[in-house]
């Protein structure tokens, strides 16, 4: 089976909700059970590129992307459609699968490509070394190594109160701080090596630095950003009597990345470079962008 590994970069910040909370934060965002980490469940990547394809469909054909999404919610390519249209939409039945609920014949269909959750790469941090600095650690390193399939093992005891830095951009200072951390700077070759496969950007690895498990886990639970919403009422102009409440958002310039799996080599399945998820779209919420693929 063929894996494409993609990263992403979050240009906004990003909401993927799971309901109401039960901690100070109304409506949080979604994080693994055994980590606390956040991410980005791959149903909310299959949704979002199958809106994509669906309307990449309906730009060059007659159809409209409300009918695209019915044949495919059905299960069944009509015959009063012309042979582009069908090759198009077996295309997107292959990708994306269906749900069979057509007539008492149709049946759902699983599509022919597997998303994975978007993993958590980097978080990014406040810094006075740089304004803010892409923090990851050994766990989240060893994941990703076991996720694209390599053998190899980032094997590093880093204590709490050090950092490894992929490039030093201050050489003189032998000190990083991170929010309320002040962390000794240390280099390690093989940290370097793996983090120059990563298609990312020349800016953010110039801010690329690890810490321990236990401080990256303390980061990603406490550094996350949260916003107060108001409801303001018509009439008075003045906020509403209740109507308070907080939303958490995972980071502009998080990076994450996640898998395709898929066996058919001519599926045409594109990611797009620039695409949203999660809510709040409307107000600028869930910008991501592609960074590359690292395979």
């Amino acid at each position: 089976m063929r894996r494409e590994t993609y990263f992403i970069k979050a240009i906004t910040p990003l909401h993927i909700g799971t309901g109401q909370g039960l901690t100070h934060i109304d409506l949080p965002i979604a994080r693994e059970v055994h980590t606390g980490f956040p991410f980005i469940p791959g149903s909310a990547i299959k949704g979002c590129l199958r809106e994509y394809h669906i309307k990449k469909v309906a730009r060059n054909t007659e159809l409209t992307a409300s009918m695209i999404d019915e044949i495919l919610q059905e299960g069944e390519i009509r015959g009063n459609l012309n042979d582009k249209e069908k090759k198009y939409l077996k295309m997107l039945i292959d990708i994306f699968g269906t749900a069979g609920e057509g007539s008492e014949e149709s049946s759902a269909s699983a599509g022919k490509v597997i998303f994975t959750d978007a993993r958590l790469f980097l978080f990014p941090v406040r810094s006075t070394n740089g304004v803010f600095q892409l923090v990851t650690c050994p766990y989240v390193i060893n994941r990703y190594l076991e996720d694209t399939g390599e053998k190899e093992c980032f094997c590093l005891d880093l204590p709490d109160d050090t950092a490894v830095v992929y490039f030093d951009r201050y050489p003189n200072i032998d000190e990083v701080m991170l929010e309320e951390f002040t962390l000794r700077k240390q280099r390690n070759k093989k940290f370097e090596e793996i983090i120059s496969r990563i298609p990312l950007e020349s800016y953010q690895k110039e801010r690329v630095l690890c810490v321990s498990d236990s401080v990256f886990s303390y980061m990603v639970k406490n550094y996350t950003e949260i916003q107060t919403h108001i409801k303001i009422n018509r009439d008075s102009g003045t906020v509403e009597s209740g109507a308070l409440w907080t939303e958490e958002y995972l980071p502009a310039e998080s990076v994450l990345y996640f898998n395709l799996f898929y066996e058919k080599q001519n599926l045409n399945l594109e990611v797009p470079e620039f695409f949203h998820l999660g809510g709040d779209i409307t107000t600028g919420k869930g910008l991501v962008r592609r960074l590359g693929n690292a395979n």
